[in-house]
Protein backbone atom coordinates (compact mmCIF):
# COMPACT_ATOMS: atom_id res chain seq x y z
CA UNK A 1 0.00 0.00 0.00
CA UNK A 2 2.70 2.42 1.10
CA UNK A 3 4.88 1.54 -1.88
CA UNK A 4 2.04 2.25 -4.31
CA UNK A 5 1.01 5.49 -2.56
CA UNK A 6 4.50 7.02 -2.38
CA UNK A 7 4.94 7.60 -6.16
CA UNK A 8 1.51 9.20 -6.32
CA UNK A 9 2.43 11.51 -3.44
CA UNK A 10 5.69 12.52 -5.14
CA UNK A 11 3.93 13.28 -8.41
CA UNK A 12 1.29 15.36 -6.62
CA UNK A 13 3.94 17.37 -4.75
CA UNK A 14 5.84 18.00 -7.99
CA UNK A 15 2.70 19.22 -9.72
CA UNK A 16 1.86 21.52 -6.83
CA UNK A 17 5.43 22.85 -6.80
CA UNK A 18 5.42 23.54 -10.53
CA UNK A 19 2.09 25.34 -10.32
CA UNK A 20 3.35 27.47 -7.41
CA UNK A 21 6.55 28.34 -9.31
CA UNK A 22 4.51 29.32 -12.35
CA UNK A 23 2.38 31.68 -10.23
CA UNK A 24 5.45 33.24 -8.61
CA UNK A 25 7.11 33.73 -12.00
CA UNK A 26 4.07 35.41 -13.53
CA UNK A 27 2.97 37.61 -10.63
CA UNK A 28 5.81 40.23 -10.88
CA UNK A 29 5.26 40.59 -14.62
CA UNK A 30 1.56 41.15 -14.08
CA UNK A 31 2.19 43.77 -11.43
CA UNK A 32 4.79 45.69 -13.44
CA UNK A 33 3.22 45.42 -16.87
CA UNK A 34 2.33 48.80 -18.37
CA UNK A 35 -0.72 49.61 -20.45
CA UNK A 36 -1.23 47.49 -23.51
CA UNK A 37 0.17 49.05 -26.65
CA UNK A 38 -1.74 48.30 -29.80
CA UNK A 39 -0.06 47.85 -33.13
CA UNK A 40 -1.45 51.10 -34.45
CA UNK A 41 0.21 52.97 -31.57
CA UNK A 42 3.71 52.30 -32.82
CA UNK A 43 5.72 51.24 -35.85
CA UNK A 44 5.64 47.47 -36.42
CA UNK A 45 8.17 45.32 -34.52
CA UNK A 46 10.90 43.39 -36.25
CA UNK A 47 8.99 40.48 -37.74
CA UNK A 48 9.56 38.29 -40.78
CA UNK A 49 8.26 40.18 -43.83
CA UNK A 50 4.87 39.13 -45.10
CA UNK A 51 4.16 38.32 -48.71
CA UNK A 52 1.97 40.54 -50.85
CA UNK A 53 -0.73 37.86 -50.85
CA UNK A 54 -0.73 37.77 -47.06
CA UNK A 55 -0.98 41.53 -46.91
CA UNK A 56 -3.84 41.60 -49.40
CA UNK A 57 -5.69 38.99 -47.34
CA UNK A 58 -5.17 41.11 -44.21
CA UNK A 59 -6.61 44.16 -45.97
CA UNK A 60 -9.57 42.18 -47.25
CA UNK A 61 -10.23 40.71 -43.83
CA UNK A 62 -10.14 44.17 -42.27
CA UNK A 63 -12.59 45.52 -44.86
CA UNK A 64 -15.09 42.80 -43.96
CA UNK A 65 -15.29 43.86 -40.31
CA UNK A 66 -18.59 45.56 -39.54
CA UNK A 67 -17.63 47.59 -36.48
CA UNK A 68 -16.11 50.89 -37.71
CA UNK A 69 -13.72 51.06 -34.73
CA UNK A 70 -12.54 47.46 -35.07
CA UNK A 71 -12.28 47.83 -38.83
CA UNK A 72 -10.15 50.93 -38.45
CA UNK A 73 -7.78 49.21 -36.01
CA UNK A 74 -7.44 46.11 -38.17
CA UNK A 75 -6.84 48.19 -41.28
CA UNK A 76 -4.21 50.28 -39.48
CA UNK A 77 -2.42 47.10 -38.39
CA UNK A 78 -2.39 45.87 -42.00
CA UNK A 79 -0.99 49.22 -43.16
CA UNK A 80 1.84 49.09 -40.62
CA UNK A 81 2.73 45.62 -41.93
CA UNK A 82 2.72 46.86 -45.53
CA UNK A 83 4.85 49.98 -45.06
CA UNK A 84 8.19 48.34 -45.81
CA UNK A 85 7.21 45.59 -48.22
CA UNK A 86 4.43 47.32 -50.16
CA UNK A 87 4.56 51.09 -49.49
CA UNK A 88 2.14 51.93 -52.30
CA UNK A 89 -0.38 49.44 -50.93
CA UNK A 90 0.06 51.01 -47.51
CA UNK A 91 -0.63 54.50 -48.88
CA UNK A 92 -3.75 53.23 -50.62
CA UNK A 93 -4.93 51.66 -47.38
CA UNK A 94 -4.27 54.92 -45.56
CA UNK A 95 -6.99 56.59 -47.64
CA UNK A 96 -9.53 54.11 -46.29
CA UNK A 97 -8.94 54.92 -42.64
CA UNK A 98 -11.44 57.11 -40.82
CA UNK A 99 -10.51 60.77 -41.24
CA UNK A 100 -9.31 62.35 -38.02
CA UNK A 101 -8.87 59.04 -36.20
CA UNK A 102 -5.79 58.48 -34.06
CA UNK A 103 -4.82 55.52 -36.23
CA UNK A 104 -4.89 57.59 -39.41
CA UNK A 105 -3.12 60.60 -37.89
CA UNK A 106 -0.25 58.50 -36.55
CA UNK A 107 0.20 56.68 -39.84
CA UNK A 108 -0.15 59.82 -41.92
CA UNK A 109 2.59 61.61 -39.98
CA UNK A 110 4.82 58.54 -40.09
CA UNK A 111 4.41 58.16 -43.85
CA UNK A 112 5.08 61.89 -44.39
CA UNK A 113 8.38 61.68 -42.51
CA UNK A 114 9.48 58.51 -44.31
CA UNK A 115 8.71 59.99 -47.71
CA UNK A 116 10.55 63.20 -46.82
CA UNK A 117 13.62 61.23 -45.77
CA UNK A 118 13.63 59.53 -49.17
CA UNK A 119 12.63 62.39 -51.48
CA UNK A 120 11.21 65.73 -50.36
CA UNK A 121 9.64 66.54 -53.73
CA UNK A 122 7.75 63.24 -53.78
CA UNK A 123 6.63 63.83 -50.20
CA UNK A 124 5.32 67.29 -51.09
CA UNK A 125 3.44 65.92 -54.10
CA UNK A 126 1.83 63.26 -51.92
CA UNK A 127 0.91 65.74 -49.17
CA UNK A 128 -0.64 68.16 -51.66
CA UNK A 129 -3.03 65.44 -52.82
CA UNK A 130 -4.37 64.66 -49.34
CA UNK A 131 -8.08 65.19 -48.86
CA UNK A 132 -8.46 67.56 -45.90
CA UNK A 133 -6.67 70.68 -44.72
CA UNK A 134 -5.97 69.03 -41.38
CA UNK A 135 -4.26 66.09 -43.08
CA UNK A 136 -2.21 68.44 -45.23
CA UNK A 137 -1.23 70.43 -42.15
CA UNK A 138 0.01 67.30 -40.42
CA UNK A 139 1.89 66.06 -43.46
CA UNK A 140 3.56 69.35 -44.37
CA UNK A 141 4.49 69.89 -40.74
CA UNK A 142 6.35 66.58 -40.60
CA UNK A 143 7.97 67.07 -44.01
CA UNK A 144 9.22 70.50 -42.94
CA UNK A 145 10.54 69.06 -39.70
CA UNK A 146 12.61 66.46 -41.57
CA UNK A 147 13.85 69.05 -44.05
CA UNK A 148 14.77 71.55 -41.32
CA UNK A 149 17.46 69.26 -39.94
CA UNK A 150 19.73 70.28 -42.84
CA UNK A 151 17.83 73.04 -44.65
CA UNK A 152 15.75 75.06 -42.18
CA UNK A 153 15.31 77.99 -44.57
CA UNK A 154 13.92 75.70 -47.27
CA UNK A 155 11.67 74.09 -44.67
CA UNK A 156 10.34 77.50 -43.68
CA UNK A 157 9.53 78.43 -47.26
CA UNK A 158 7.88 75.03 -47.74
CA UNK A 159 5.52 75.82 -44.87
CA UNK A 160 4.77 79.27 -46.30
CA UNK A 161 4.15 77.93 -49.79
CA UNK A 162 1.93 75.08 -48.61
CA UNK A 163 -0.92 77.48 -47.83
CA UNK A 164 -2.22 75.26 -45.04
CA UNK A 165 -2.87 76.00 -41.38
CA UNK A 166 -3.61 74.01 -38.24
CA UNK A 167 -2.16 72.89 -34.94
CA UNK A 168 0.50 70.67 -36.50
CA UNK A 169 1.46 73.51 -38.81
CA UNK A 170 1.90 75.85 -35.83
CA UNK A 171 4.05 73.30 -34.04
CA UNK A 172 6.19 72.85 -37.15
CA UNK A 173 6.72 76.61 -37.46
CA UNK A 174 8.19 76.78 -33.96
CA UNK A 175 10.40 73.74 -34.55
CA UNK A 176 11.67 75.01 -37.89
CA UNK A 177 12.31 78.48 -36.49
CA UNK A 178 14.27 76.98 -33.61
CA UNK A 179 16.65 75.28 -36.02
CA UNK A 180 16.86 78.22 -38.41
CA UNK A 181 17.57 80.67 -35.60
CA UNK A 182 20.57 78.60 -34.59
CA UNK A 183 22.04 79.24 -38.05
CA UNK A 184 20.71 82.67 -38.99
CA UNK A 185 18.49 84.31 -36.35
CA UNK A 186 17.99 87.54 -38.27
CA UNK A 187 16.67 85.64 -41.30
CA UNK A 188 14.44 83.49 -39.09
CA UNK A 189 13.04 86.60 -37.42
CA UNK A 190 12.45 88.28 -40.78
CA UNK A 191 10.39 85.25 -41.86
CA UNK A 192 8.35 85.07 -38.67
CA UNK A 193 7.27 88.72 -38.77
CA UNK A 194 5.64 88.09 -42.16
CA UNK A 195 2.99 85.96 -40.46
CA UNK A 196 -0.41 87.42 -39.67
CA UNK A 197 -0.90 88.51 -36.05
CA UNK A 198 -1.71 85.59 -33.81
CA UNK A 199 -0.35 82.81 -31.64
CA UNK A 200 1.80 81.32 -34.40
CA UNK A 201 3.69 84.57 -34.98
CA UNK A 202 4.07 85.26 -31.27
CA UNK A 203 5.32 81.74 -30.55
CA UNK A 204 7.69 81.78 -33.52
CA UNK A 205 9.03 85.18 -32.53
CA UNK A 206 9.61 84.11 -28.95
CA UNK A 207 11.42 80.95 -30.04
CA UNK A 208 13.65 82.92 -32.40
CA UNK A 209 14.57 85.41 -29.69
CA UNK A 210 15.13 82.63 -27.18
CA UNK A 211 17.76 80.97 -29.38
CA UNK A 212 19.21 84.31 -30.47
CA UNK A 213 19.56 85.69 -26.93
CA UNK A 214 21.46 82.60 -25.83
CA UNK A 215 23.94 82.80 -28.70
CA UNK A 216 24.23 86.58 -29.19
CA UNK A 217 22.18 88.52 -26.62
CA UNK A 218 23.40 91.95 -27.70
CA UNK A 219 22.25 91.38 -31.29
CA UNK A 220 18.90 90.00 -30.12
CA UNK A 221 18.16 93.01 -27.91
CA UNK A 222 19.34 95.41 -30.63
CA UNK A 223 16.97 93.78 -33.12
CA UNK A 224 14.00 94.23 -30.78
CA UNK A 225 14.85 97.88 -30.23
CA UNK A 226 15.04 98.48 -33.98
CA UNK A 227 11.64 96.95 -34.87
CA UNK A 228 9.47 99.75 -36.22
CA UNK A 229 6.11 97.99 -36.45
CA UNK A 230 4.36 98.73 -33.14
CA UNK A 231 2.45 95.44 -32.94
CA UNK A 232 5.48 93.31 -33.69
CA UNK A 233 7.60 95.42 -31.33
CA UNK A 234 5.14 94.77 -28.48
CA UNK A 235 5.14 91.05 -29.24
CA UNK A 236 8.94 90.97 -29.27
CA UNK A 237 9.17 92.85 -25.97
CA UNK A 238 6.60 90.57 -24.36
CA UNK A 239 8.36 87.50 -25.72
CA UNK A 240 11.73 88.62 -24.41
CA UNK A 241 10.24 89.40 -20.99
CA UNK A 242 8.91 85.84 -20.83
CA UNK A 243 12.29 84.46 -21.93
CA UNK A 244 14.13 86.37 -19.20
CA UNK A 245 11.61 85.29 -16.55
CA UNK A 246 12.18 81.65 -17.49
CA UNK A 247 15.93 81.96 -16.84
CA UNK A 248 17.75 81.46 -13.50
CA UNK A 249 18.16 84.65 -11.48
CA UNK A 250 21.85 84.98 -12.32
CA UNK A 251 21.05 84.87 -16.05
CA UNK A 252 18.15 87.29 -15.57
CA UNK A 253 20.46 89.92 -14.15
CA UNK A 254 22.85 89.65 -17.09
CA UNK A 255 20.11 89.94 -19.69
CA UNK A 256 18.35 92.80 -17.92
CA UNK A 257 21.55 94.84 -18.24
CA UNK A 258 20.98 94.81 -22.01
CA UNK A 259 17.24 95.45 -21.81
CA UNK A 260 15.59 98.79 -22.51
CA UNK A 261 13.41 100.39 -19.79
CA UNK A 262 10.37 99.12 -21.70
CA UNK A 263 11.64 95.55 -21.58
CA UNK A 264 12.51 95.77 -17.90
CA UNK A 265 9.04 97.12 -17.13
CA UNK A 266 7.44 94.22 -19.02
CA UNK A 267 9.64 91.77 -17.14
CA UNK A 268 8.81 93.26 -13.73
CA UNK A 269 5.09 93.09 -14.50
CA UNK A 270 5.32 89.43 -15.51
CA UNK A 271 7.35 88.65 -12.41
CA UNK A 272 4.79 90.39 -10.17
CA UNK A 273 1.90 88.57 -11.87
CA UNK A 274 3.67 85.24 -11.43
CA UNK A 275 4.29 85.96 -7.75
CA UNK A 276 0.66 86.85 -7.18
CA UNK A 277 -0.61 83.54 -8.51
Amino acid sequence: MVARFFPLLVISLLLIGCEKSKRIATEPAERTAGPRVTKSDRPPPDEPPKSRDQLLRAFKKAEEIRSPEDKNRALAAAIWDALDLEPELARQGLQQLTAGSDEKNRLLQHVAMRLAEQNVDDAVKWATALETEDEKSQAFGKIALVLSADEPERAAHLLSDSGVAGREFDVAVVQVVQRWAAQSPSDAAAWVVLFDPGETRSAGLKETLSVWSRNDPQAAFAWIAAVEDEQIHREAVAGMAEIILEQPESAQEEQLKLATPEMRAAFEKLKADAGAQ
